[in-house]
């Protein structure tokens, strides 16, 4: 990265999937904004009912996620519990092994990812950056 700073809008920062309705779109922020240092994207879930997170787990991992709702309400399944989360709050997943995904419950839903190794340096997932591939 060249400059010091950078100063954007999520809104700036290109889509990519969602090309159904029901499907989320993945902003790749850790990759347009040459983050190193740890994970970043933002998920978007244009009507509701769209996964904003896809179902997945960190088994075998170090890995820790928090989830922030930047806009909208998300219904979060972590494991068998169902959890309603509104602008503004924080999921914080500390267990890799735990099963999670999301989906929007209003329109234009947008969850915020952040995430890292809580044992070792942070190193970018291969499908994290669309520009190099």
């Amino acid at each position: 990265m060249d400059s010091k700073y950078i100063v954007t809008d999520i809104d700036a920062v290109e889509s990519f999937g969602g090309e159904k309705p029901e499907d989320g779109a993945w902003k790749p922020l850790r990759a347009k904004l040459g983050i190193e240092a740890f994970g970043v994207n933002a998920f978007i879930g244009r009507e509701t009912g769209s996964r904003v997170i896809e179902e997945h787990s960190e088994e075998g991992t170090a890995h820790q996620e928090l989830y922030v709702v930047l806009a909208g309400k998300a219904r979060f399944e972590l494991g068998d519990e169902k959890i309603e989360a509104k602008t503004g709050a924080l999921v914080f997943v500390a267990d890799p092994a735990l099963k999670r995904t999301a989906f929007a419950l209003e329109p234009n839903t947008s969850v915020l990812a952040v995430g890292a190794a809580a044992d070792s340096v942070f190193t970018p997932s291969s499908w994290d950056n669309p520009y190099t591939s």
